[in-house]
């Protein structure tokens, strides 16, 4: 293994980094702007909030703590190389989305809020699920749908397009799912302290109008998100993620805010 490499490639990614998040505290000044309103403004824009018909429990003001971690593109061949090794089932992958697709030859069956137990029982056979093991059920993200598992990485788990386990529900029965995983993950930096809190990633959203009027705050969660591309490797930081539902058509979008610099994050489908 050529270590020298594998170290230029890692400076690259730094010093891509620091040019990215210097552009992006300059042009935005999203943490003095979080700072001012975590103080004297908050009172006025919980209320704002509610006068627009903005649903939303306590949130906490709790700082957390993450890393920078990054995945070489290179290494994320795990999912295609290994899908030959699943049984009962026939799989697809689409190296564009790095996704696999899995229809099983026997669909599941399951009764009415027991589909989790059947989506756990079949997790734990041999052959069924690649890395297994590595992803964690979330109840947010699960719906009367899907049930939806996270891959878990250092200090916590991905929760966007980069490390999902998926399985759609139909008329008690589930005999689809897709995967994505992200191999060989690195830590870049010591754990770090956030900047932004759940409560300040509400604000933000809130003072960006990416909150619609006569809506609710369904959950807000710290996950990791894809950050940026460099040198052919892709950046991770932790984010919140907040679910918003629109009281009338009770759809619900994600958004993403960098729990470092408050910046919004893009899902993978938007960029």
């Amino acid at each position: 293994m050529d270590f020298r490499r594998i170290e230029m490639i890692f400076i690259a990614i730094f010093i891509a980094l620091d040019i990215y998040l210097f552009a992006s505290l300059k042009g935005s000044q999203t943490i003095t702007s979080t700072a001012i309103t975590s103080g004297s403004q908050t009172s006025q824009i919980m209320k704002d909030l509610k006068d627009d018909q903005i649903s939303v429990k306590k949130l906490s003001k709790r700082r957390m703590d993450g890393y920078y971690l990054a995945s070489r593109q290179k290494d994320q061949t795990l999912l295609e190389t290994a899908s030959a090794k699943l049984t009962g089932q026939t799989v697809s992958f689409d190296k564009a989305r790095m996704t696999l697709t899995s229809e099983l030859d026997k669909p599941l069956t399951y009764k009415k809020e027991n589909q989790r137990l059947a989506v756990a029982a079949f997790m734990k056979e041999p052959d069924n699920v690649i890395q297994a093991e590595d992803y964690r059920y979330s109840h947010a993200l699960s719906s009367d749908q899907q049930v939806v598992y996270v891959q878990k990485v250092p200090g916590g788990q991905i929760m966007d397009e980069h490390g999902q386990l998926i399985f759609t529900l139909e008329d008690g029965q589930i005999s689809h799912y897709t995967q994505t995983y992200t191999n060989k993950i690195q830590v870049l930096r010591e754990k770090e302290s956030t900047k932004v809190t759940a409560q300040d990633a509400v604000i933000d959203l809130y003072t960006d109008n990416e909150i619609p009027n006569n809506s609710r705050i369904m959950w807000v969660k710290l996950g990791y998100s894809a950050l940026l591309d460099a040198n052919s490797s892709t950046v991770y930081v932790p984010a919140w993620q907040v679910a918003i539902e629109n009281k009338n058509s009770k759809s619900v979008v994600v958004k993403r805010i960098s729990a470092f610099t408050g910046a919004l994050m893009k899902n993978r489908s938007e960029i």
